[in-house]
């Protein structure tokens, strides 16, 4: 056991080392809040030698963060007394907060103290930067730096940096008694986000501790769990920690408000108060409506969910201890509990009782590969086919759509219509009837609204009349009496720089879009609220946010009243009914929320709420409410629950739901960026049938609509003339065409012709029958290392990137795909991959012995560029274009291709400057036959060798077994092709490539024009393009 001693010791000191660690990336962020939020002087840049600029959502976040430790801090400071005034600050990493406070203060400093504690390692660096910088130590009077082996490492008559291990508290209790009387001391003692690190028994110990101080308040701020460790936010986070060697310690033990203030009671404290962040934000005694309409102004900010959720699992603890404490700080506790009377003082208590089950609903999980997809539209295009528009993606936002379907419907050929639309979030898509649909504004950036409008109809977009003035995050909702009246219903929503609106507004076919006038109650602007009507011409309003990022508890009746010919809005605010009930106006107005009417009620889905993060049985609720408006005004609310068939819900931030004809209601979407932890996505689609037959049916995925098309986006007028345009058919597959050669003469003729052909009788030497698995195993060495491509479904998506490279032994490779694993190798060079192209015979000598490639393909060996060695087990390559020409000789086993000439581009959903496709042709039997494009089918047995012309879009999958292939890649141009590295040979070329960039300048030197002028030159500008383009096609 001699050895159990130093290991143990090791173990703690990387243990210790990963907990300093986050203090680094800790004061990157609030570095970012200092320069960006903070007038100067700043004290956070001598700490850090970089500014990093953090995204919006992180910035607000730790912005509330110092906010509530600076709120803290100003209320102790501000309460008289005669007693001297210590803050403790323990675990307090590079956090500038003495000098901050001593700064600000012209008058006297002799009756405070700032005490800074937390590793020894880390304050001697701390003290370092201190004496380094002038504008930190002359803040200081009477100095002394003490030397590196004693606890107090620097002493002044305001500052005191202690080096001590919290879990010491002899120590730390000696050196404070020794500097200290510390029972005629008032103590403000803060733990931001430290104690929660170390062992929960040392941990209480240190909380015990503080406690027996004479006067003291403790600050506790640090993460909890209030929907318990599988929520997907708590999921990422504890992940986040636990891969960095820091896990939460505190959480497990204590993971509820509650529970953190029985440990505290259990510690001897008598006045606890736990809060959660997002209660303090939305609570105006602690923060102000004017200062959360300030935080406007620094950034554009519209990560209203993803906030909600970091400051939903983050608290602030109050405890206090004995009668003779009287500072503002205790007072926080009383003034909050009064505060509480009508709301309780936990999340968990902010709910209504427990709710009844929806019999007969029940929420079924839809198992997909990955389509990661938040805040974009979902309509119904045909029964039992919906389409999911837009949103954000992995890295930018979408301008493509998912078609998903029930298992047994076939979509038409118009389900996979593109919209050439820009891509956006936050629009909606609404349907009207026989599956047409209107799609409304969105955003690209929270300071750019989008105004244009789409109509769909048989499948086909066509640009329709501008909204009035530009709106993302408005509701809106289908308005239907027959052939009286009929259209869209649009109310609120954000626009031109971040305001919220408070329009209604119609559009219907025939007249476009119309403002209404709207009486009764009044009605403050929101956005985010949800709308729903209850009948044809009427139905409710809930929730929504102010401009000032609080949510409204409200509850709004509106009905579209007839006036002669015209309509106007009537609304009635039912808000006061929520107080009736027990605690519903905590959890059904919401923020970004779905509603759907069913014929069982109205089913509220996701969001966020006022007060607390909604536990998974209050996450999608069942409505049944309603309402006289007469003077007796009755009134009834039923709530229901919806069992969920899953292991663990999804995250419903950012979804979309529709409900469809055929009786289901469908979620898709969805997710949220965790702060700083990471991105969680929901996969695959939930459905919530009523029906027997229809809670048996599976949704599948069936393709991406492409993102570009040739309808005319300028249009502003509806022509059904589109619906029957040749453009817009399909086309039926083509088997490519067999031949034999000659000579070589023979293949620069088929090179000439520039069409794919499957060449057969060529003599590729032994291959094709020594090829085995063994062989390949023997010949290459089972130990060689490769690298791999391994896929989490058996489609590989280069776009989305739903595949990770690993280095494996060659033979555990060549085992795994006889064995059905999703894996690929694409062979690289041997010597210097990032620089040079594969060489099938330097690469593998052993093997290039049994390989020809025959006299009759000479031009392809002369001009040869590369030469691959491919082996697939059961996974398809993505669809994508190469720029040069090649060859793919098929070895072992057969291969299946589907290949699209050139002028299919425009169809296949290949983003600009890219050369791949999300598009899935595999997916289905029919799926291959996109709309408008001229599909070419080719399988390729052993021995076969398929000649693949430039820029035909292709994609291959193994048709039985392993695939075993050797590609060569050759030049069958002269010029023109990318100068520098092209390992792969598929950068495009140079004339593209530098067109892109001309493309950039010219819309460059639009900007700062009025919109309308700016978009009628560049498309003016395209028009001729186009036109080129038409007649290089035609030479």
């Amino acid at each position: 056991m001699a050895t159990s001693k130093p290991t143990s010791q090791l173990k703690k000191a990387a243990q210790d080392d990963s907990i300093m660690g986050t203090n680094n990336s800790s004061i990157v962020s609030k570095r970012s809040v200092e320069k960006l939020y903070y007038p100067e002087p700043h004290y956070f840049r001598y700490f850090v030698k970089k500014f990093q600029r953090r995204s919006p959502v992180i910035n607000r976040g730790y912005w509330l963060r110092m906010y509530v430790v600076e709120k803290m801090v100003e209320r102790f400071l501000q309460e008289p007394s005669k007693k001297r005034k210590i803050i403790l600050n323990l675990g307090c990493g590079y956090d500038p907060l003495p000098f901050q406070w001593i700064g600000r203060r012209t008058k006297s400093r002799e009756n405070i103290l700032f005490v800074d504690v937390d590793y020894p390692q880390l304050m001697k660096k701390k003290v370092e930067v201190i004496l380094e910088v002038p504008q930190l130590h002359e803040l200081l009077e009477n100095v002394t730096a003490t030397t590196s082996s004693e606890t107090i490492l620097l002493r002044s008559d305001s500052y005191l940096a202690l080096g001590c291990d919290l879990r010491d508290l002899a120590k730390l209790e000696s050196t404070l008694s020794q500097e200290l009387e510390t029972s005629q001391c008032l103590f403000l003692v803060i733990a931001e986000v430290s104690v929660t690190y170390m062992d929960v028994n040392a941990a209480d110990a240190l909380i015990a501790w503080v406690g027996r101080l004479d006067h003291a308040c403790f600050c506790l701020l640090e993460q909890y769990l209030p929907n318990g460790a599988d929520h997907p936010f708590a999921q990422t986070m504890l992940k986040h920690f636990d891969k960095l060697r820091t896990p939460l310690k505190s959480v497990h033990s204590y993971p509820r408000l509650e529970d953190q203030e029985h440990r505290f009671r259990s510690c001897g404290w008598t006045s606890v108060l736990a809060r959660s962040f997002w209660e303090l934000w939305n609570d105006d005694c602690f923060l102000s409506a004017h200062q959360r309409l300030e935080l406007n102004n620094v950034e554009a900010f519209d990560e209203w969910e993803e906030l909600a959720l970091f400051a939903s699992h983050y608290f602030l603890l109050v405890a206090t201890k004995g009668s003779k404490v009287a500072t503002s700080v205790s007072c926080f506790c009383d003034k909050a509990k009064q505060q509480s009377e009508d709301c309780l003082s936990h999340s968990e208590n902010y709910l209504p009782k427990r709710l009844s089950v929806a019999s007969p609903m029940c929420l079924v999980h839809h198992l997909q590969e990955p389509k990661h997809r938040r805040y974009g539209a979902v309509s119904e295009i045909q029964e039992g086919v919906m389409s999911h528009h837009g949103g954000q993606g992995p890295q930018s936002r979408l301008q493509s759509a998912e078609v998903f379907a029930l298992e047994d419907v076939v979509p038409d050929a118009n389900a996979f219509l593109p919209l050439v639309a820009e891509a956006r979030t936050c629009h909606t898509i609404t349907n009207l009837n026989d599956y047409d649909c209107l799609l409304v504004g969105g955003r690209t950036s929270p300071d750019r609204a989008l105004a244009d409008c789409w109509y769909c109809r048989n499948g086909i977009w066509n640009r329709v009349e501008d909204l009035p003035n530009p709106l993302y995050r408005h509701s809106a909702c289908f308005v239907d009496k027959g052939s009286e009246y009929s259209g869209i219903l649009i109310y609120g929503g954000r626009s031109l720089n971040g305001a919220a609106m408070n329009d209604w507004l119609v559009w219907q076919i025939e007249v476009g879009w119309r403002k209404l006038k709207c009486i009764g109650d009044i009605l403050h602007p929101r956005f985010g609220a949800t709308i729903s009507p209850s009948s044809s011409m009427s139905g409710v309003l809930l929730g929504g946010m102010s401009l000032d990022g609080t949510i409204l508890q409200e509850l709004w009746e509106w009905s579209l009243v007839a006036e002669g010919s015209d309509y106007y809005i009537a609304v009635k605010n039912q808000s006061h009914q929520l107080e009736a009930f027990s605690n519903l106006r905590y959890v059904i107005p919401r923020f970004g929320a779905c509603a759907i009417r069913s014929s069982m009620g109205l089913l509220l889905i996701g969001g966020i709420s006022a007060k607390c993060i909604l536990p998974d049985d209050y996450d999608i609720l069942l409505l049944r409410c309603n309402w006289d408006i007469s003077p007796k005004n009755d009134y009834a609310i039923e709530l229901f629950y919806i069992p969920c068939v899953r292991e663990h819900r999804p995250l419903l931030t950012g979804h979309s739901s529709v409900m469809c004809t055929e009786g289901s209601i469908v979620i898709v979407g969805g997710g949220a960026v965790c702060f700083s932890f990471g991105t969680f996505w929901n996969i695959g689609v939930w459905s919530m049938d009523t029906g027997a037959e229809t809670y048996k049916k599976s949704w599948c995925h069936i393709g991406q609509q492409a993102q570009r098309s040739t309808i005319n986006s300028s249009s502003k007028v509806f022509d059904s003339s589109l619906i029957d345009s040749p453009a817009h058919r399909s086309h039926p597959l083509s088997t490519l065409p067999r031949l034999r050669l000659e000579d070589s003469i023979s293949f620069e003729r088929v090179l000439r012709n520039s069409k794919p052909v499957i060449i057969e009788g060529l003599d590729l030497g032994s291959c094709v029958k020594k090829w085995t698995a063994a062989y390949l195993k023997e010949a290459v060495g089972s130990e060689r290392l490769v690298v791999i491509h391994e896929a989490s479904s058996s489609n590989m998506d280069f776009q989305s990137k739903n595949f990770k490279y690993l280095t494996v032994h060659f033979g555990d490779f060549i085992d795994s795909i006889n064995a059905g694993a999703h894996r690929y190798l694409r062979s690289l060079a041997s010597e210097m991959p990032a620089d040079r192209p594969a060489e099938f015979a330097k690469d593998y000598p052993t093997l290039a012995r049994d390989f020809l490639l025959p006299q009759e393909l000479q031009f392809a060996s002369y001009n040869s560029h590369s030469s691959v060695l491919r082996l697939a087990g059961a996974v398809q390559v993505w669809l994508h274009y190469d720029v040069m020409a090649n060859v793919l000789c098929q070895i072992r086993n057969r291969k299946r291709l589907f290949l699209y000439p050139p002028a299919d581009i425009t169809r296949l959903g290949i983003p600009h400057g890219a050369s791949s496709s999300s598009l899935n042709i595999f997916d289905t039997a029919s799926s291959h036959l996109v709309v408008g494009t001229h599909p070419h089918e080719a399988i390729l047995n052993p021995g076969d060798v398929l000649f693949i012309p430039p820029l035909w879009c292709h994609a291959a999958s193994p048709a039985d077994g392993t695939s075993v292939a050797v590609n060569v890649f050759f030049r069958n141009l002269t010029s023109g092709y990318a100068p520098g590295r092209d390992v792969y040979g598929n950068r495009d070329l140079q004339a593209y490539e530098k067109g892109r960039k001309d493309i950039e300048k010219i819309a460059k030197a639009f900007q700062g024009m009025p919109p309308e002028i700016s978009q009628f030159y560049t498309e003016r500008l395209a028009m001729e393009l186009q036109e080129k383009a038409l007649s290089m096609g035609q030479r």
